[in-house]
């Protein structure tokens, strides 16, 4: 046999050997549970505990559930037209986003961003996305983080646009049932110039009266710049109060005041941004003084886009059940095993090398012989 055909058996045999090896290690991949898999499970549960309950109040109240824009009755999906609409708003957005795992996205987030038992948030929300109220909430509780919540009531299209039964009054709901214990520190109209501006007189009165009947402080400022001005002052302060910094900033849709404006909307990426880019924002909103002075920021606005990224919806527009998918759970391969493997292929390898070179060298002719 030449030393070429004993150099090809055996990297092929090998080979074989290599790729035996390689199935072994990737058969010993198995799922196990994500990071902070029980503070997750707690805010899902949470979240939907607290659907649940809204859905009851709001029949109880003889509000109506719109089954064709609400399937699941989470309760979180008003009317498309209502005195206090303030803008468009997609329905499957405001669908998807009272899928209860976003609240464990929301808990991913916070806690990658470094929030712990007992820190200071500073959230900005909007009537708009009650389900992402609701799963800010709910992460919030999971977590055991204080949320300081300033809130923008109107709601556009699909939002929680019923005048009886705003965003404000399903957070008492869920305050006096104790399912989650929080209470908005201020509240502004929203809408254009956050003072309600597009809205009917109708319309602006009846916002006004759900801030009163929750008995929470009214923001009025003359401009969107002393209203961010307002915000970043209230939340240091009730922080400070506290003995606490604000240790991460949550917007929730895309109220002007802690935006900055749609431009923003586009600049600032959905999601958690540990350091926000430096730009030339052509309008500064609380996210941007927070974010400039180096908080963590979570943007919470582009439902579709943080619904694929943390598996909430697939390629085929499926979702998966409260409880699963990959925010819960993540494959990791038996690291003895492996470790085994690659130490068997390297001396498999090293031996290979050894018996090649060996056999090309006792199968050289001897130097006398060549030259007889």
């Amino acid at each position: 046999m030449s030393a070429t055909k004993t150099s090809t058996a055996a990297l092929v045999g090998l080979a074989v050997f290599a790729v035996a090896v390689y199935a072994a290690a990737e058969r010993s991949v198995a799922p196990v549970h994500a990071e902070a898999y029980q503070k997750k499970m707690r805010a899902v549960s949470i979240m939907r505990s607290a659907e649940e309950l809204l859905a009851a109040e709001k029949t109880r109240r003889g509000i109506v559930i719109d089954e064709k824009n609400d399937p699941e009755r989470s309760g979180l999906v008003g009317p498309q037209f209502t005195l206090i609409t303030t803008d468009r708003g997609d329905q499957e957005a405001k669908q998807l986003a009272t899928h209860p795992n976003f609240a464990a996205a929301v808990t991913q987030m916070m806690l990658e961003a470094g929030v712990r038992e007992g820190d200071a948030v500073a959230v900005g929300m909007t009537g708009s996305l009650p389900g992402f109220d609701l799963a800010v909430l709910s992460a919030c509780k999971a977590i055991g983080a204080e949320p300081i919540t300033v809130v923008s009531v109107g709601a556009s299209m699909f939002g929680a646009t019923d005048p009886e039964y705003t965003w404000l009054d399903m957070e008492a709901t869920l305050r006096e049932s104790k399912v989650l214990p929080y209470r908005t520190v201020a509240a502004s109209l929203g809408g254009g110039g956050d003072q309600g501006r597009g809205l009917s007189p109708q319309g602006r009165d009846l916002l006004e009266q759900a801030i009163r009947r929750n008995d929470v402080r009214m923001l009025e400022n003359a401009t969107v710049l002393d209203a961010v001005h307002a915000r970043v002052a209230l939340y240091d302060s009730i922080a400070a109060a506290k003995g606490k910094k604000i240790t991460c900033y949550i917007n929730v849709g895309g109220g002007v005041a802690s935006l900055g404006g749609q431009q923003n909307a586009r600049l600032i990426p959905p999601g958690l941004t540990m350091r926000l880019a430096r730009r030339n924002y052509p309008n500064r909103g609380v996210i941007n003084v927070y974010g400039e002075h180096g908080v963590p920021i979570i943007q919470m606005l582009d439902v579709k886009r943080l619904a694929r990224r943390y598996g909430i919806l697939d390629k085929d527009g499926q979702s998966p059940k409260p409880g699963q998918g990959f925010v819960f759970v993540r494959y990791r391969y038996n690291l003895p095993l492996v470790c085994v493997s690659a130490v068997v292929l390297i001396f498999a390898n090293l031996l290979v090398l050894r018996i090649d070179l060996r056999q090309k060298m006792l199968g050289r002719p001897h130097p006398e012989r060549a030259h007889s």
